[in-house]
C-alpha cells in the first residue's frame, strides 16, 4: 500500500490565520483542504494564495457541491485546486459535472458520501463517471452523537474500486493507525491538528503515526509534550514566587507522586531553601508562613486531604499541583497550578494508571528548577557543595 496522505482541514474563516496554519503544518501535511466554511467566506482568492505559497501541496476545495457541478467547480480548478468535492447525494449528473470540470484541468474530483444512504451503491457508480476519490465523512453532527467512519472505510475498501479512498470525521494520532489499517489512502484531520496548543508538533506526530513510526518510547514522548505544551507558562513564574515568599516548605504526595515530590524536595535543597518530606521521621512541625507542595493528580486522596486540613489549620499556605482544575484539596489550596486539560487524561495505551500526569509534573517541576537556577543565578557548584556527601 502506497504511503498515506495526511490532508488538513482548513476550516478557520480568517484568510491570514488560515495561511499561518498552513504555514506552522506543511512540512507534515500533503494535503490542504479548504473547508467548507472557509471557501465560502474566502473565495477563490485564498485558493490562489495557498497555490502561490505551497506549490507542492496538493489543493483540496470542500465545495460539497449540491448542483451546477461542472459550473461551480470550474473557477476553482482553473484557480488552481487540485481536488475539489461534490456531495454524493447531488444525483449522477452533478456528480459528472465535477469529473467533467477535473478532468478539463487535469485535475480530480471527490465524492462526498456524507448522509449518502446507500453508500457502496453510490461509491460505485461514481467511481464508474470517473471519480478520483471516495471520501468516507463522518461529519460534526453525527461525531457528536457518537457516531465514527470506520465500519464505512471498512466497507467501501471492501470493494476494491479503483479509486483512493479519503476518511475524515474525528480523526486523532490515537486512531491513525486504524484508520490506515481499514485502507484509507487519505487521512483527513481538523480539530486534532488546529486546535492543538503546538499544531505543527501535533501534525508531526499524525504524520509519523501513519508511517508507522511512533514506538513506544516516542509515544510517551508526544504525549508528555502534548500535555506540558498545554501547560500555562506563567505556572513557573507564579509557583517561583511562592516558594520565595515560604518560610519553609514541605512537600507531600501518595504513591509514584510522592517519589515526584523527593525529586522535587531534593532539588530545592540544592537550590538553597528550607524544605522537608512529609512523612520524614525530621520533619517538622508546619506553622504559619510555611508552604505545602501537594501533587495529586485527582486531588482527592484521603491522606492528602487530611495534610491539606491540617496545615490550613495551623496557617500554612497549600499549592496543589494536579491533573483536575477542581477538587477538595483545590478547593482548600491557595494555588492550584493544572498540569495540561482534563481532558487529556483519558486511557493512553501502553502507558497505564497515573503514569501520564507524574512524568508531566516530573518534567514540569524539573522546567521549573531550571527557571529558578536561571532567575537567581545560582552556579552549579554551589548546588553540588548542598549534595549529600556520606553516600
Amino acid at each position: 500500500m502506497a504511503r498515506p496522505l495526511i490532508q488538513l482541514a482548513l476550516d478557520s474563516l480568517d484568510f491570514d490565520q488560515t495561511l499561518n496554519l498552513a504555514e506552522q503544518t506543511a512540512p507534515y501535511i500533503d494535503i490542504f483542504e479548504i473547508g467548507t466554511p472557509c471557501i465560502k467566506h474566502n473565495g477563490v482568492e485564498l485558493v490562489k494564495a495557498l497555490r502561490s505559497k505551497f506549490p507542492d501541496k496538493l489543493i483540496l476545495v470542500d465545495l460539497k457541491t449540491m448542483d451546477a457541478g461542472e459550473y461551480e467547480a470550474t473557477p476553482f480548478y482553473a484557480a488552481g485546486a487540485d481536488i475539489c468535492t461534490v456531495l454524493g447525494v447531488s444525483g449522477m449528473a452533478t456528480i459528472a459535472g465535477v469529473i467533467k470540470a477535473a478532468k478539463a484541468h487535469h485535475a480530480e474530483a471527490q465524492i462526498d458520501l456524507i448522509n449518502v444512504s446507500d453508500k457502496l451503491a453510490c461509491a460505485k457508480a461514481a467511481a464508474e463517471l470517473g471519480a478520483n476519490i471516495i471520501g468516507v465523512h463522518t461529519g460534526l453532527d453525527a461525531q457528536a452523537a457518537g457516531q465514527t467512519p470506520f465500519a464505512d472505510l471498512s466497507d467501501i475498501a471492501s470493494l476494491g474500486l479503483n479509486v483512493r479512498i479519503s476518511v475524515a470525521g474525528g480523526i486523532k494520532q490515537s486512531t491513525v493507525k486504524q484508520v490506515v489499517d481499514s485502507g484509507a489512502d487519505i487521512i483527513v484531520v481538523g480539530a486534532a491538528i488546529y486546535g492543538a496548543a503546538s499544531p505543527a508538533d501535533a501534525a508531526r506526530m499524525i504524520r509519523d503515526a501513519a508511517d508507522g513510526k511512533v514506538t513506544h518510547q516516542q509515544m510517551v514522548i508526544n504525549k508528555i509534550w502534548s500535555i506540558l505544551s498545554a501547560t500555562d507558562d506563567a505556572n513557573e513564574v507564579k509557583l517561583t514566587r511562592m516558594l520565595d515568599n515560604a518560610s519553609r516548605i514541605f512537600v507531600s504526595g501518595a504513591g509514584r507522586s510522592g517519589l515526584i515530590c523527593k525529586f522535587l524536595g531534593m532539588r530545592l535543597m540544592h537550590s538553597g531553601y528550607d524544605v522537608s518530606v512529609v512523612g520524614e521521621i525530621v520533619t517538622p512541625s508546619i506553622k504559619r508562613g510555611d508552604l505545602l507542595l501537594i501533587i495529586s493528580g485527582s486531588g482527592e486522596t484521603e491522606q492528602l486531604i487530611a495534610f491539606t486540613k491540617r496545615a490550613k489549620d495551623m496557617g500554612a499556605d497549600i499549592v496543589l499541583i494536579t491533573a483536575k482544575a477542581q477538587s477538595t484539596i483545590g478547593d482548600m489550596a491557595n494555588a492550584t497550578f493544572p498540569i495540561g486539560l482534563p481532558e487529556q487524561y483519558g486511557k493512553v495505551h501502553g502507558m497505564p494508571m497515573g503514569t501520564v500526569f507524574e512524568l508531566s509534573t516530573l518534567f514540569f517541576l524539573e522546567a521549573l528548577i531550571s527557571h529558578v537556577i536561571h532567575e537567581k543565578g545560582i552556579a552549579e557548584e554551589e548546588m553540588r557543595s548542598r549534595h549529600a556527601n556520606l553516600e
